[in-house]
């Protein structure tokens, strides 16, 4: 983006902010419009408390984690902001968001959450955002066109080649375009990244120090060039280039959350490599306009990503993220801005909200309940984050991730695996430095 469009823009995002913000609200939020069934109640219940007014400003989720960025460092950012979890380490070492470390001393519902979901959202050993949920991360797969391709269900790949053998017979029996969507491309943005580069890197290579991820922690030093990053580009070019599992034109849609849905719901897609959101999220992330499980289940399946059946990878592999929610640094009323994070927050209304839309808990009062011990689902995909990891959330990853994105973009664009991770490794030393980016042999 040209210097002249982003001022432009960020002038515009501050006026539009300022707009919404009316001068006699006293704690404002902001979040992305797929929360709201989370947040509104929060806020009813905030207000109807303490008699004050909550300055609520609902945005839509295409852009969402740009938006707040651009808000934060423009100083026009709400008191309490939503935001996803892997830019939690950068808004903080850049001083934009509030430290709530001493929630653990005055509220008595912090002490149940997860220790490793906090890890996810801290930095320089802080916490600094609550996670709203967590997810792990499958293969979801269309029951009508594994029926038409005979293909039995359920299903369990246990290597890659077991994935791309299913796609090709789905391809080949019902003439689907899209038999096997991997998320690669730019338009793709962080999903490309997780739901479909970093879930096969994880079982590309063995684990051992660190040689199948994005960061080498040990030595403090991006992966710029690996076997594992080769085998996961080489799946990539078996599904766009050599087997054309899928098209380009997905990957590009104005709406790829609609696309695809609308491809997975009309027998037009085989297998999406997708998460856990996906039970609710096929249909309406709010939960209003899901069919009944026993609906949910006759139309999709779902299997654990395989790993590439290497010697030494992982069987499985799995990788979670999350949103959060935290306070401004900035916030004037941080006071009021902490009471309406917890009241958000609260047992009642967070059990509700993560039971209604299927999402995964990242409180033990809450996975422990009777409502979400419950359903079927739910402890089904709880079970599968007993042995995942999270991304390499250290500052900088946003670039890395944006690398990744363009390396998935090369191979859609035809290129080969040595030249996009050539571009790749430039990249990481253009940005990093050529000290701190080290190549696997």
């Amino acid at each position: 983006m040209r210097m002249g469009r982003l001022a432009t823009s960020i002038a515009t995002l501050m006026l539009s902010a300022a707009m919404a913000m009316p001068a006699h609200a006293e704690v404002s939020i902001m979040y992305a419009d797929w929360l709201a069934s989370l947040v509104e109640p929060g806020i009813a219940n905030y207000e109807a408390a303490t008699g004050d007014k909550v300055n609520a400003i609902k945005l839509p989720g295409d852009g969402y984690v740009e938006r707040v960025a651009l808000d934060l460092s423009a100083g026009t950012a709400a008191d309490v902001i939503q935001m996803d979890s892997f830019v939690v380490s950068e808004l903080a070492s850049a001083g934009y968001v509030e430290p709530l470390d001493s929630l653990a001393t005055i509220w008595d519902q912090y002490g149940s959450y997860m220790k490793g979901l906090l890890d996810v959202v801290s930095y320089d050993g802080h916490v600094y955002a609550l996670p709203t949920d967590t997810d792990v991360r499958m293969l979801w797969y269309s029951m009508e066109l594994f029926k038409q391709a005979g293909i039995a269900t359920p299903w369990a790949p246990k290597t890659w080649d077991d994935v791309l053998a299913a796609a090709q017979t789905i391809k080949d029996k019902t003439g689907v375009e899209d038999a096997f969507l991997l998320p690669a491309g730019t338009k793709q943005g962080e999903a490309a990244t997780m739901q479909g580069f970093y879930m096969a890197l994880l079982g590309a290579d063995t684990p051992d120090g660190d040689r199948n991820r994005l960061r080498n922690w040990k030595e403090g030093k991006w992966i710029g060039d690996s076997p594992a990053l080769r085998r996961t580009l080489e799946l990539y070019k078996k599904v766009y280039q050599d087997q054309k599992l899928a098209g380009k034109a997905i990957n590009y849609a104005t709406d790829i959350g609609a696309a695809v849905h609308q491809e997975m719901l009309g027998n037009k897609l085989g297998i999406l490599a997708s998460g856990s959101w996906e039970y609710a999220c096929m249909w309406d992330c709010n939960g209003v306009n899901a069919p009944a499980p026993a609906d949910r289940d006759a139309i999709l399946g779902w299997a654990p990503w395989p790993g590439s059946g290497q010697p030494g990878t992982k069987a499985t592999t799995n990788i979670s993220g999350g949103w959060a929610i935290g306070i401004n640094a900035k916030s004037a009323n941080k006071e009021a801005a902490q009471k309406l994070l917890t009241t958000i927050f609260d047992k009642g209304n967070f059990t509700t909200w993560t039971v209604a839309n299927k999402r995964m808990a990242v409180r033990t009062d809450i996975s422990q309940s009777p409502e979400y011990t419950a359903d079927a689902y739910l402890a089904k995909a709880t079970a599968m984050a007993a042995e995942t990891t999270g991304r390499d959330t250290y500052p900088g990853y946003q670039r890395v991730s944006a690398l990744v994105q363009n390396m998935t973009a090369a191979i859609l664009d035809g290129s080969s695996v040595e030249d996009a991770i050539a571009e790749y490794k430039a990249g990481l030393i253009d940005e990093f430095g050529e000290e701190n980016v080290m190549t696997y042999e």
